[in-house]
């Protein structure tokens, strides 16, 4: 109690005293030295009641600190109040400091890693080259940073020295640095004996004995989270325990809630509002299959699909998938509910192309135009995807690559004979500022009247995915009644350029071209516009305005959608 009373006239004085704003002119620098000054004395605090004097003394030694740290040590610097709380900072920055003496001593694995004489080459640090203390602190990061990532785990500096000579304005760097031996991976330890081992094991893009790579281990960690059966994940290196060259990996797991429930939506001008209900049991038996059911609502359509997973030799791309589905769409001139049951086996190839076979059974009542028809299909087939991207929600690099193949035959129960074949090509590329996105959508039908195909299966063209400037699915051939009945052809391509002109803001222009047909004697319909992107934290939302010119009575048209853009 008595210590209170005699501080509280400190603290009192502590919590009422205001800060002064100060405010800096410059003058005799620009450009990287007026920013690191600046960064340095706007840091600066001082008490309302402050003298000029004192600031111009702590203000000064400041300046001179962030001059220093760029190489300037034989600047003149002069501070001066021209009004009340105001001054001017008045630089001669004089010669930088050069490298007079640069002793690097590099010994270890490390020393025959391209990665590290790379960070040296890099760095600029050389003998009668500038000195900056930035330069020397980033090379020794770099280094630390390497070692973390591909698993030296014994480096250490020997000797780590820059003696400054304020007389000759030099600097001499002495660096000697002991990398040791870079470490393989080990084994992979769950910590949750309860959880197969081999199935999970079998995500990770390594072996034993494979030199260690820190981005190797992410890597893992997602795909063990892209299995959607856990809700806590941790892959570390066991260093505390690494021996004889190798260094294990502790993954710990815990698993999701027997159920899960997942509510969703959307809006894009194609269907309008859309939400999503889904429920998921991740984990069913001990050998990790999964049960999921999702329902889907929009006003042009409706879904409901329900899919059991078999993980074959891993459960994110190598599986067995067993589906029921029923699809309810209601379109422009078509009509048509479709019940689906399928099964389809899914693996992954070393090129990252993820094939898989599926034998389809489809009933489809439907109207298209004026024809009303039931259709009973068997469809073997194939799907071919790749997926690359770089940039996470917002990719500022990828391409995104589709092909599929269904075959329908009496012979195995299909009403009509038909080859149906589908393709997508996105190619997105970034440089700075500027960024160019390329799409074309190809298919083809093979039968011999399209009236025979069932209208889900047909091609129609147009919309926010296909071609802006027309509405959704209106492109195909028409009946004598001017109805849209559906094409055996689709050919659409598409060309976009972005500009970055905000952090969170792009500006879009486009041209869409194509055509749903069934002898391609139609005219290419080609859509035109422009539209900003504003970059969210669940990917881009796309606004654009487009005018079809087929037609010159053709009105402009809104298009909005969100997500990714391949």
């Amino acid at each position: 109690m008595h210590l209170f009373f005699r501080l509280w006239p400190m603290l009192l004085v502590l919590f009422t005293t205001s800060v002064a704003a100060i405010d800096f002119d410059y003058q005799g620098i620009s450009g990287e030295s007026k920013d690191n000054v600046k960064v340095y004395l706007e840091a600066q605090t001082f008490p309302d009641n402050s003298s000029a004097r004192r600031i111009i003394s702590a203000s000064s030694e400041q300046t001179k600190r962030a001059l220093r740290a760029l190489g300037y040590y034989q600047s003149q610097i002069n501070i001066t109040e021209t009004g009340e709380k105001s001054f001017l900072v008045d630089v001669e920055l004089g010669e930088r400091l050069r490298v007079n003496k640069f002793e690097f001593e590099f010994v270890g694995a490390a020393n025959q890693d391209s990665r590290y004489t790379g960070a040296v080459a890099r760095s600029g640090l050389a003998e009668g080259q500038v000195f900056t203390h930035a330069a020397y602190d980033n090379l020794k990061s770099e280094f630390n940073r390497l070692a973390s990532r591909y698993g030296y785990f014994d480096a250490v500096y020997h000797k780590a020295e820059v003696k400054i000579s304020i007389v000759n304005n030099t600097a001499d760097i002495y660096l000697s640095y002991d990398s040791g031996d870079r470490y393989r991976f080990g084994d992979i330890i769950f910590t949750n004996p309860e959880l197969p081992r081999t199935m999970f094991a079998n995500l990770a893009e390594f072996s034993s004995q494979d030199h260690y790579d820190s981005q190797k281990v992410g890597e893992f960690n997602q795909r063990l989270g892209e299995t959607d059966y856990f809700q806590v994940i941790s892959v570390r290196p066991d260093i505390g325990n690494r021996h004889d060259g190798d260094i294990d990996l502790l993954v710990g797991l815990q698993l999701k809630p027997r159920d899960t429930f997942e509510v969703g939506g959307g809006i894009t001008t194609d269907i309008g509002p859309r939400i999503r209900l889904k429920w998921t049991r991740p984990w069913v038996n001990d050998n990790g299959h999964s049960i999921a059911f999702e329902i889907e609502a929009a006003e042009p359509k409706q879904s409901a699909l329900f899919v059991y997973r078999i993980p074959i030799d891993n459960p994110v791309d190598d599986y067995v998938d067993i589906q029921a589905g029923y699809i309810r769409e209601k379109t422009n001139d078509t009509e048509s509910e479709k019940t689906i049951v399928s099964t389809t086996r899914q693996w992954r190839l070393d090129n990252d192309w993820k094939p898989s076979l599926f034998l389809k059974w489809q009933h489809e009542e439907y109207r298209q135009a004026d024809q009303y028809s039931v259709s009973n299909l068997v469809l073997p087939g194939a799907n071919f995807a790749r997926l690359r991207t770089r940039g996470g929600l917002d990719p500022y690099w990828g391409d995104n690559l589709q092909a599929s193949v269904e075959v329908g035959h009496p012979y195995w129960g299909s009403d009509v004979e038909m080859l149906r074949l589908a393709t997508l090509g996105k190619w997105l590329r970034s440089y700075q500022s500027h960024r160019i996105l390329l799409r074309a959508d190809l298919g083809g039908i093979l039968v011999d009247d399209i009236t025979d195909v069932p209208a889900s299966m047909r091609f129609f063209a147009g919309g926010d995915q296909s071609i802006r400037g027309y509405d959704y699915k209106t492109i195909s051939p028409k009946n004598d009644d001017g109805q849209l009945i559906g094409g055996k052809y689709l050919t659409v391509g598409s060309v976009e350029y972005n500009y970055q002109f905000a952090e969170k803001w792009r500006w879009a222009t486009f041209v869409d071209a194509g055509t749903a047909t069934n002898d391609f004697s139609e005219p290419v319909s080609v859509g035109v516009g422009m539209g900003i992107r504003w970059l969210t934290l669940i990917g881009p939302l796309r606004l654009d305005f487009a005018k079809g010119l087929q037609n010159e009575s053709d009105p402009w048209r809104i298009h909005f959608s969100l997500g990714p853009d391949l």
